[in-house]
């Protein structure tokens, strides 16, 4: 891959820049590319200034903020980011704010939880190059201008379709320069199943046992409801022949085992009151196996519990 050049993204455009976003767009932005964050907490807290506190390295970099764009600048990489409340809504928000910025070469990654968003952004935009990227990392955000990353870090990389691999590639390296560990995924729908794997299960049941990652796989009635979970979410792959090997469910476990003490982002969003992502990780994997009939009453009772707990949250309601 190194044979490959350096895409020449002349500017970025984060759409949400939360945690994640906010993270990986300031580390585009150390490295030397104009980045503009839209946020709407940066803006309202007047962010001059992104600390980033990294296991890769503290570094604090000047911010261009927006609430919302203004269609005055066009952006040739486009870093999706923002969370998936509703899938039908939420998309339709993303395609609003993607039309003011967008030019007919914009490449877009939609760096976000769920499956399906891919696909979704493909139809609205046939001529883009969409990319899929799968964040496997802990990263809070302090405060409007802090961002915290205490473990993992690693981005895996694919292409929605066959034409852009090279440009997926290319994006890769450019990755990897600015000091974001990240792996090519020459299957990203394979890759969207690997990351759910975690998602479901470790997102979950933080919220319903209120708790750290640690404590659920430490103990062993929550490491027994993970790995139902994990089983079901491995049946549903290869429902649509994008099977995981099975052994992936110790691989995820160890994985966890190894993790520093983590708030999961649902844990997180719960505890301050914010919708969850309960459609992106749970809703739209039980829509794909009740579409083809796989068994998975895990995950429909652990969805209607978020849900439940969603909707009885007192300051949601």
């Amino acid at each position: 891959m190194k044979d490959l050049k350096l895409p020449n993204y002349k500017n970025i455009a984060v759409i949400g820049a939360g945690a994640v976003g906010g993270f990986y767009g300031a580390k585009l932005q150390n490295f030397g590319y104009k980045t503009t964050f839209q946020s709407g907490l940066m803006k309202s807290k007047k962010v001059k200034t992104l600390k980033i506190q990294s296991i890769w390295g503290d570094f604090t970099i000047p911010s261009t903020v927006v609430s919302e764009w203004d269609g005055k600048e066009k952006f040739d990489f486009i870093i999706l980011s923002s969370k998936i409340i509703s899938y039908d809504r939420d998309i339709r928000s993303f395609c609003d704010a993607l039309d003011k910025i967008i030019h007919k070469t914009s490449v877009i990654l939609v760096l976000q939880n769920g499956i399906n968003i891919e696909e979704a952004m493909g139809k609205k935009y046939p001529t883009n190059p969409i990319l899929g990227g799968l964040a496997f990392t802990c990263i809070n955000r302090l405060r409007a201008d802090t961002i915290s990353h205490i473990d993992f870090g690693l981005i895996r990389m694919g292409a929605l379709r066959k034409e852009d691999r090279k440009i997926c590639q290319s994006t890769v390296r450019l990755f990897n320069e600015a000091g974001i560990q990240t792996e090519y995924l020459p299957n990203l729908r394979k890759g969207r199943y690997e990351k759910l794997l975690w998602n479901i299960p470790f997102n979950s049941l933080s919220v319903l046992f209120q708790s750290t990652t640690e404590k659920l796989v430490l103990h062993e009635t929550t490491e027994v409801i993970a790995r139902k979970l994990m089983k079901e979410t491995l049946s549903i792959a290869r429902s649509e022949k994008a099977g995981l090997p099975g052994h992936f469910i110790e691989v995820m476990i160890e994985r966890t085992k190894k993790m520093k003490p983590y708030k999961t982002s649902m844990l997180l969003d719960f505890e301050s009151g914010k919708e969850m992502e309960i459609e992106a990780i749970l809703g739209e994997p039980l829509r794909i196996a009740q579409k083809n009939k796989v068994s998975s009453p895990y995950l429909e009772m652990m969805y209607y519990q978020l849900k439940h707990l969603q909707n009885n949250h007192p300051t949601l309601t």
